[in-house]
């Protein structure tokens, strides 16, 4: 009788691609495929802007090419809305700052709670420990509302010398597939918008103004006019 045949061993998997490392950060993206902001850095390479996500492989890079575009011209300004100042983690000590109507940036989680996302919303309400705390009353600006009314520190608790939050904000998604429905989250989730007006980077604005100057509907100055400025295909 022959000896039993050895099994081969199959091949190692090659190892995945390594994620790039994290830096510090000056800009936060939403992508056009998912709609979701991520933390990410930019540079000009070649004549076009490469948007790296940070903790994300090389290939999941994005490239934004105005000489690749003649059919459907890049437009600046739809690119630009696109990224801002990084937002902020809510602190556990400062939920009092929070008012209802606040831009957030919020964590959502998809795919049956395996990944999660973080999408634009807006806050309604905080609910404490004793009870709901709604909107202010019509006619009475939210900025006006005592910042006692908003967050009782009842609602906290203090773990090895450190304040916990213990709140639940009630928030509405402005973005994303659950734009327009309301949610209930904790502190962990919650991140605070730092400005909404365009982000001033210097390799960003240098690229975006040469795609202006460069537009097939300059006035043969550099100068872009109103309608080469409002067409393209960057989605807003």
């Amino acid at each position: 009788m022959p000896p039993p045949r050895k099994k081969r061993k199959a091949p190692a998997p090659a190892p995945p691609p390594p994620r790039r490392p994290p830096s510090p950060s000056r800009l936060e993206f939403r992508s056009p495929a998912d709609g979701a902001w991520y933390e990410a850095r930019v540079a000009v390479q070649g004549g076009a802007l490469r948007v790296m996500y940070e903790l994300f492989t090389e290939e999941q890079d994005e490239w934004y090419d105005p000489r690749a575009a003649a059919a459907a011209p890049l437009d600046a300004a739809a690119l630009r809305a696109r990224f801002r100042a990084p937002s902020t983690p809510l602190d556990d000590a400062r939920c009092r700052d929070l008012r209802p109507g606040d831009p957030l940036c919020v964590a959502c989680a998809l795919a049956g709670g395996v990944e999660l996302k973080f999408f634009d919303a807006v806050l309604e309400s905080v609910r404490t420990a004793p009870a709901l705390l709604l909107l202010p009353p019509a006619g009475c600006s939210s900025r006006e509302t005592p910042a006692k009314t908003q967050v009782s520190p009842a609602a906290h608790e203090t773990v090895d010398g450190e304040e916990r939050c213990a709140c639940r904000f009630s928030v509405r998604w402005a973005e994303g597939p659950l734009a327009g429905a309301m949610a209930e989250v904790g502190v962990e989730q919650v991140c605070c918008v730092r400005s909404t007006t365009p982000v001033r980077d210097p390799v960003l604005a240098e690229f975006l103004d040469s795609v202006l100057s460069k537009s097939p509907g300059d006035d043969g100055e550099g100068n872009a006019t109103a309608a080469s400025r409002s067409s393209g295909a960057v989605a807003p």
